[in-house]
């Protein structure tokens, strides 16, 4: 894996080929920093801005800065690399609403590319990804051939077999089929054992083929690569390309797998993640907190932890959240372990809350739509475009009035079989939003046996292997006297319960069965490693598989007094630790004098503060002069670090810039770094940074 550069680096070629390999990984950051480093040492490499171009692929403006850079110094790359950087600058040179016309002239570029130089993999291998990538996202060049790309993918592969172009045949029979990237599967993650994503990817073809062990296990490889890099780079989880999406995946997958506790603990862990108002948030579409918070409310209900659904619905770990899309799911769980554990009473105060939310959504949709229709009304509209603009202005809200009577129904369901009205909950039942092998159980319950089996049979045909359906099959059929059914229903199950916990209550209710069938208490079977899944590594050894807080680098500096203050001395507290570029930056002046009014708030968390300069101790007395108020002093400690060396430690440093940065840190009592924002701009939510210094110290006080 390689393409020959001119640099007057020594290792110029060595971080070349590193960066490759991460661009084949979609490891953009990372490959940026490789890129860079060449760049550093050999300013006039052309080929290093190509690849710092390419590393921002999903940053089309930040990547045509780079290739106008390459493109100045094409004199000092080779005629190889200068067809590189033509490529990759006709695209870029271009308007966006060209995208389709510019998408195909690159295709046409690349295959030139491969004509004029046809020993060049790595010109194929990014012809097969473009040819991906550009058919699975707007506006879109279908793939023609499959096969076609395929057999592109197969001379790169014959030529250097454990290429990471793997990747992109994963991704090319992904959807279309899967077992056609069976080999690839098993060989991706050795082609870069550092990138998590190429640990992630096999699970995408094993999942796909209901291969739950062989996914979960890549999948939980993935996270203990990724984890292994935080901890080493003292990175938050959000930080990290699809390492939610991984894990949420993962704990379906424990969950397809029968591991309740496996898959309770990641939903949990996802949830426990530090937040940040950028990178971690309820509302973000692939954060942590998102994940964390559907996929715990998903295991609690099919799980049946009905108990468990009341204690954490009632504390932070299922916190309420005042809008309807996030909320919403967590009062239908609620009603529904009323509804499970008898509780009518309680359920009925449900319903009346859900009620309540539903009166207030039609009042917010009709005020909406009366301002919308006003404001058109004003403009002088058209009626037919008045009409139009009022029904979308409350489109939203109506789709939360819907989500709402549903559940609403689904619940009155729930309260008319409490209260024996079985026509009533029949009819409900009908519409439910529960996973159909739980419906089943709840027909079963009803005394409407062939609406049972007609469910529960459909979520086992064919290849399906998720243990809770084949558990909810196995009772039907008890229940409906099938017991050789029961039997082969229960073979199936035992195939695929390596990790199934027995005495999660789905299972638990089949040890009865499990006894008349002849099989033992502990009726599960050890899994046995297919032989197309190759080798594979003692997981542990890869990193741990939930987020840990990493060590807080060890300083010591002197204050304006040129007494020596230390990390040490807040052994036993937690610390607010703020990098700041000194006296002459207003930005800086903003936060400390921000966090100096707050002191009162900062003292009652017991969050000490320490403010890390880039002053010199002779500065810092300038640093008082200008940020404080009637000449008093802060409220905290500020120390001297000129040659910014703490900077560097805690990664507040752009290191090909030579610059620092501003850094937030909060610090547990053990001196582990729990939260951290570092940016160009000092990091002002004070509030957000006071509440989650407490959720974050509350979760880790007994780690």
């Amino acid at each position: 894996m390689t393409i020959p550069i001119k640099s007057t680096w020594e290792h110029g070629q060595a971080y070349f080929d590193q960066g490759l390999g991460q661009l084949h990984g979609f490891w953009y950051y990372e490959a940026e920093r490789s890129f860079r480093q060449i760049a550093a040492h050999d300013p006039k490499c052309a080929m290093a801005y190509w690849g710092m171009a390419m590393a921002n692929w999903e940053n089309p403006e930040r990547a045509k800065s780079f290739i106008e850079k390459a493109n100045a110094l094409t004199e000092n790359a080779s005629k190889h690399g200068q067809a590189y950087i033509a490529t990759q600058a006709k695209y870029l040179d271009g308007k966006p609403s060209d995208e389709k016309a510019r998408r195909q002239k690159m295709l046409r570029d690349l295959e030139n590319l491969i004509h004029n130089f046809p020993d060049d993999i790595e010109a194929k291998a990014f012809l097969v990804v473009r040819i991906w990538q550009f058919s699975s996202k707007s506006p879109q060049i279908p793939i023609g051939s499959h096969e076609a790309v395929d057999a592109l993918l197969q001379q790169i592969i014959a030529k250097e077999p454990m290429h990471p172009a793997h990747h992109y045949r994963i991704h090319l029979w992904d959807n279309r089929k899967a077992e056609r990237a069976i080999d690839s599967a098993a060989k991706l993650a050795f082609t870069g054992p550092g990138i998590a994503h190429m640990w992630h990817m096999p699970g995408h073809i094993y999942s796909k083929l209901h291969r739950y062990e062989d996914a979960a296990w890549h999948q939980q490889a993935s996270a203990r690569v990724d984890h292994a890099h935080m901890l080493k780079h003292r990175l938050l989880p959000d930080q990290i390309h699809n390492y939610a999406h991984n894990n949420e995946w993962l704990s379906r997958n424990w969950m397809n797998l029968g591991n309740r506790t496996a898959a309770l603990e990641m939903a949990k862990s996802l949830l426990a993640n530090p937040r940040h108002p950028k990178l971690n948030t309820v509302e973000g579409k692939a954060h942590s907190y998102r994940y964390g918070r559907m996929r715990l409310i998903n295991i609690l209900e099919k799980f049946e932890l009905w108990d468990e659904s009341l204690d954490l619905t009632a504390s932070e770990w299922l916190e309420p959240i005042e809008k309807p899309e996030y909320e919403i799911p967590r009062l239908r769980l609620i009603g529904l372990a009323h509804f499970e554990l008898g509780r009518k009473k309680d359920l009925e105060q449900v319903l009346a809350g859900l009620d309540t939310r539903s009166k207030v959504a039609k009042e917010d949709q009709e005020k909406v739509q009366s301002e919308a229709k006003a404001k058109a009304e004003k403009e002088k509209k058209k009626p037919d475009e008045i009409e139009k603009i009022v029904k979308e202005s409350g489109k939203k809200a109506g789709q939360q009035i819907d989500k709402i009577k549903k559940i609403q129904a689904e619940l009155e369901g729930c309260l008319a079989a409490l209260n024996g009205d079985k026509d009533a909950a029949l009819k409900a039942l009908a519409k439910s939003t529960r996973p159909k092998h739980a419906t089943a159980l709840e027909y079963i319950s009803l005394g409407d046996l062939e609406k049972a089996d007609s469910l529960s049979a459909a979520e086992v045909t064919g290849d399906k292997r998720r243990a809770l359906p084949l558990a909810a099959r196995i009772e039907v059929l008890h229940h409906l006297g099938k017991p050789e059914e029961a039997r082969k229903c229960f073979d199936r199950l035992r195939k695929v319960s390596s990790q199934i916990d027995l005495d999660a209550l789905p299972f638990a209710r089949l040890l009865p069965i499990a006894r008349s069938m002849g099989f033992p208490d502990d009726w599960t079977q050890p899994y046995v490693s297919p032989s197309d899944f190759g080798e594979r590594p003692d997981v542990n050894t890869l990193g741990p598989i939930h987020w840990e807080p990493p060590s807080a680098p060890s300083f010591t500096l002197p204050d304006q007094k040129k007494l020596p203050v230390s990390l040490e001395n807040y052994n036993g507290k937690p610390l607010v630790l703020i990098f700041y570029l000194g006296y002459g930056c207003l930005h800086c002046s903003e936060q400390l004098n921000a966090i100096a009014e707050r002191t009162d708030d900062f003292k009652a968390a017991g969050l000490p503060v320490l403010a890390i300069s880039t002053d010199s101790v002779a500065e810092l007395a300038k640093s008082q002069e200008n940020y404080s108020a009637d000449g008093k002093s802060f409220p905290f400690p500020l120390v001297a670090d000129p040659e910014k060396t703490s900077f560097k430690a805690y990664g507040a440093h752009d290191d090909f810039e030579e610059d620092a940065l501003h850094g937030t840190f909060l610090l547990d009592p053990k001196g582990r770094i729990l939260w951290s924002d570092i940016s160009a701009d000092p990091f002002m939510d004070l509030d957000f940074l006071i509440k989650e210094s407490h959720r974050l110290l509350r979760l880790h006080a007994e780690d």
